[in-house]
């Protein structure tokens, strides 16, 4: 039997690398006319604020960092006084829309969900009811559609820019940088 090096912080290094490096990936799509109809569509849609809870306060009553679809579904599941409601749309996030869960508790919008990043405590989300779940073709989660389309991760105003920018990150990964550090630099070299 051979002893395990690996330590917690390095298995959480490496949770993080890929997760940093499914989400370069995930925002490189191909560009398409529905991509860009259904943007225009859902920018045309009202917007609410929503709240973010401390970090700290999540995970202790355990949200699980980025899987907010899952968390949000879990507390409207969960709530006794069925005052939840799982409620998915899109996080504004500069010129992309980022597919996102959030929770209307009797009014009050929360992002029940820990980040690996620092983000503000309060952010314009747009609730998008065109938004369906399905059970994923594996029967392990479920998936969303919209107008019968599976989803990507966001609709992008630059989807060309995403392709350049996960080529320059691949590059900087193949030089030996960490994901982390990839993923700065890339976005400093585009103005985040």
């Amino acid at each position: 039997m051979t002893k395990s090096t690996t330590t917690n912080s390095e298995a959480i290094q490496t949770d993080l690398d890929q997760f940093i490096i499914r989400n370069v990936e995930e925002m490189a799509f191909e560009p398409s006319e529905w991509e860009a109809a259904t943007l225009l569509e859902v920018l045309a849609l009202p917007r609410v604020t929503v709240t973010r809870p401390p970090e700290e306060q999540l995970l202790e009553i355990g949200m699980r960092p980025n899987d907010c679809h899952a968390n949000c579904a879990a507390q409207a599941a969960n709530d006794t006084e069925r005052r939840s409601r799982h409620v998915s749309g899109w996080y504004i996030h500069g010129s992309d829309l980022i597919l996102h869960s959030v929770v209307d508790i009797g009014g009050d919008w929360y992002c029940l969900t820990p980040q690996t990043t620092s983000l503000p405590s309060r952010f314009q989300f747009i609730p998008d009811s065109h938004i369906e779940w399905r059970e994923s073709s594996d029967g392990m989660g479920m998936d969303a559609f919209r107008g019968g389309r599976a989803l990507p991760l966001a609709l992008r105003k630059y989807p060309h820019v995403h392709v350049q920018m996960r080529d320059q990150f691949m590059a900087l990964i193949a030089a030996g940088l960490a994901a982390v550090d990839a993923r700065d630099q890339v976005a400093a070299n585009w103005g985040a």
